[in-house]
């Protein structure tokens, strides 16, 4: 566990995969309910038929999204990685600076060439005249992975959102009769009454009867939206937790640019640079979860 208290288990992984899983599949379970309805036709029973609802349209974006939250934050571990050995440098550079000058001497008159980073390749404005516009750089950095992070926090709250609408949508469709003359077999238990229309399904299934069975795949599927409400507001957490601490390294690295000499820069500094490897352990974390 890290020092935040966020827990990355190997079942909480797995929880995700089914729930992908599941997601990924869901179209062909619905591909077999008009068979079901067809049969019970043919068989004699009054004909029904299922409400289309556009909330099962989520399940594929919300697979989108949890197939590449991982490359998601990857791309913000090795970008926050980056910014991070780079501010590092950036602190101890201004530490050895004071310590040849004065924790007094101003910044207008510290020659910011003297800074490793004034040499950088890329500028996201324009390429400095003066310490305050190297530490402007950095503000901006900050806030370009902060808007990374912000993304990554509204895709999650997105896909949380569209959980309730797709449970909701499979539950009445597995519910609803399959014919209009019997309240049973429901939907459900029909596609368990052949294999051919059977849903796929990694579950070992205790019970020897088709109504049993599907009790149990309904019971499981029911399981697992909790699960995964519960793993998706985790998540949500963790990066609610990145989003709050870049954004506090923003505000330092605010602060910084309206410093007046080396000594009140240094304290910005240290303050930015504890807060922001506290996010990279837990950014760390995540993504090895998220690998494995």
């Amino acid at each position: 566990m890290n020092k935040f208290g966020y827990d990355f288990t190997s079942e909480q992984r797995r929880v995700l995969d089914r729930y992908i899983n599941f997601l990924s599949t869901l179209h062909l379970v619905f591909e077999k309910i008009p068979v079901v309805f067809e049969r019970r036709r043919m068989a004699g029973h009054q004909a029904t038929a299922l409400v289309a609802d556009s909330r099962l349209n989520n399940a594929y974006f919300s697979v989108q999204s949890l197939l590449t939250l991982g490359m998601r934050v990857n791309e913000i571990k090795v970008l926050s990685s980056a910014h991070d050995k780079e501010l590092k440098l950036f602190r101890q550079e201004a530490l050895e600076i004071t310590a040849r000058t004065s924790r007094r001497e101003p910044l207008a008159e510290v020659d910011y060439r003297l800074f490793s980073f004034s040499r950088s390749e890329r500028w996201t404005l324009s390429p400095p005249k003066c310490v305050e516009d190297l530490i402007h750089e950095f503000y901006l950095r900050s806030i370009s992975i902060r808007s990374a992070i912000r993304q990554m926090v509204f895709k999650l709250s997105e896909v949380n959102q569209e959980s309730f609408g797709v449970n909701a949508v499979f539950r009445r469709a597995m519910d609803h009769r399959s014919c209009q003359c019997h309240d049973q077999p429901t939907v459900v238990q029909a596609l368990f009454q052949e294999a051919s229309i059977t849903p796929r399904w990694d579950l070992d299934y205790l019970s020897k009867d088709a109504s049993g069975r599907a009790a149990e795949y309904k019971a499981d599927i029911g399981s697992l939206f909790n699960a995964f409400s519960n793993l998706n507001s985790h998540l949500g957490l963790v990066a609610q937790t990145l989003y709050q601490g870049v954004d506090n390294v923003v505000l330092e690295l605010q602060r910084a640019s309206y410093a007046q000499s080396l000594g009140e820069l240094n304290i910005r500094l240290n303050t930015a640079n504890r807060t922001f490897e506290e996010g990279m352990i837990l950014l760390d974390d995540f993504d090895r979860w998220l690998r494995t």
